[in-house]
């Protein structure tokens, strides 16, 4: 028996990162629906495109963030796949998308519209940049928003340089299992109030968690900390 038996969760996301968060609360006994634009989820044709080792025909970075999901391609900006897909929310917990700001406007997937339909769902989102500034609502990847705006890859890189890259994923998954955290705890709290809440968790947030021991440091001793050999 997993400890979200009976919790219900539709993914609206592509790629990575929030993907991989829905695995985990699969892993974790949640029912997971993953639903993707009719086109399908990018992440399918990545395989062999110099970012993860060329399998041949096994997808094994697509099995990887979306096992344990069932799957529908929905086209949600027609009356009949909007239907399908509140039919969907009506009947879950937790909602979990990584769709630009302007990508949730058109689709009407903002938490307002969602909890139009379920005021019980908890809305988790994942994105690049944070909150704030001025590319909150732009898109990201981990080897932008969370290697090297982060600056994780500056502090693992020596000193003659140049920067090295990141493997495949290092920010997405451990971003992932973030969120997963998160919305357990938002979970949590809708026992107690039977209202959900929004989740938010990016890339570069995570960095600056990461780094917190260095960033620490700096402030401390007002230069940039020795770097490993």
């Amino acid at each position: 028996m997993g400890v979200l038996d009976g919790i219900r969760v539709v993914e609206l996301a592509e790629h990575g990162f929030v993907p991989s968060c829905a695995a985990i609360l699969g892993d974790w006994g949640a029912d997971v629906v993953k639903v993707e634009r009719p086109t399908g989820d990018p992440l399918r044709a990545i395989m062999g495109a110099g970012f993860v080792a060329d399998t041949g025909d096994f997808n094994f970075l697509w099995e990887l963030y979306n096992r344990n999901k069932r799957g529908i391609a929905l086209d949600l900006r027609v009356p009949e796949g909007r239907t399908a897909f509140d039919r969907l929310l009506i009947g879950a917990d937790v909602f979990i998308t990584n769709f630009l700001p302007s990508a949730r406007k058109k689709l009407r997937t903002n938490p307002e519209d969602v909890w139009a339909v379920n005021p019980r769902l908890v809305y988790a989102k994942g994105h690049g940049q944070g909150q704030q500034g001025p590319d909150a609502d732009e898109g990201g990847f981990d080897s932008v928003s969370y290697w090297s705006r982060g600056g994780v890859g500056h502090m693992l890189t020596p000193a003659e340089g140049p920067m090295i890259m990141q493997r495949g994923a290092m920010g997405d998954a451990p971003s992932g299992a973030m969120l997963a955290g998160g919305i357990a705890a938002a979970l949590f709290q809708r026992e107690r109030t039977g209202k959900g809440m929004v989740v938010d968790v990016s890339l570069l947030n995570f960095a600056v968690w990461q780094l917190g021991v260095d960033l620490t440091a700096t402030t401390i001793l007002r230069r940039e900390p020795d770097k490993m050999g």
